[in-house]
């Protein structure tokens, strides 16, 4: 029952990185994106969505530190290094990102004493080090993904899922490097796939551990023993 339980825990910490930071970037995208000018008259009439994005985000990524506690605790007896490695990754990843919404924080305020040079950097900075934070929201899906399978606390499909998924997040990574690489063709065809992975894994694992909670990972893990330091 404990197992469960904080299986249905870890898939409410999940569900509160899902429904918070996405649309909160998805807000913060709209808000931002266009003329300099038009954008800064746009955010004196629009401070109180922008606000509720930057605070939507923050506590998403918050979040995801909870979420990686929580499945430490529920998949750590199948490999302890897998589970140092998901939970340090998790942290990375919240501290770049709120590092990135700190770089938003001089448009909370009066907007008319700042210029369309200053504006493009604030926006530029938050940008740059979103698109860098997708490099831990790949790397901390590598071990998570491990441990599922491993573990076998909700199904090794979905283990495979979000392993798979990891390749997706760090083909995002790698645009912060190579500008126009998201419009080749050879991108496309290696993003396709891992975003469907993306969408199986992630939120099918949150439903899972949600609804149906999680399963004994003591007797998923006896039952597939690989070589791993523990």
């Amino acid at each position: 029952m404990v197992v469960k339980e904080t299986g249905r825990f870890a898939g409410l910490a999940y569900l509160v990185v899902i429904v918070l930071s996405i649309p909160g970037y998805v807000t913060l995208t709209r808000l931002l994106n266009g003329d300099p000018h038009a954008v800064l008259a746009s955010l004196a009439t629009s401070r109180t969505a922008f606000v509720l994005a930057v605070a939507s985000s923050a506590i998403g990524f918050l979040a995801w530190i909870v979420l990686g506690a929580l499945l430490y605790r529920l998949m750590s007896s199948a490999g302890r290094v897998a589970g140092v490695c998901m939970v340090i990754f998790a942290i990375a990843g919240t501290a770049m990102n709120l590092i990135a919404l700190w770089q938003l924080l001089p448009l909370a305020g009066p907007s008319d004493s700042m210029d369309s040079a200053a504006f493009a950097s604030v926006v530029n900075g938050y940008k740059r080090l979103l698109q860098q934070a997708q490099l831990f929201s790949g790397l901390w899906l590598f071990p998570f993904g491990w441990l599922v399978v491993r573990s076998r606390v909700v199904p090794r499909v979905l283990g495979f899922c979000l392993i798979l998924a990891g390749f997706f997040w760090l083909l995002q990574f790698a645009t912060a490097f190579e500008p126009g690489l998201d419009r080749s063709l050879a991108f496309r065809i290696a993003s396709a796939p891992t975003g469907i992975s993306v969408m199986i894994g992630e939120f099918g694992t949150c439903l899972w551990l949600l609804i149906r909670g999680a399963r004994d990972p003591e007797a998923g893990a006896s039952t597939s023993r690989v070589a791993m330091p523990t």
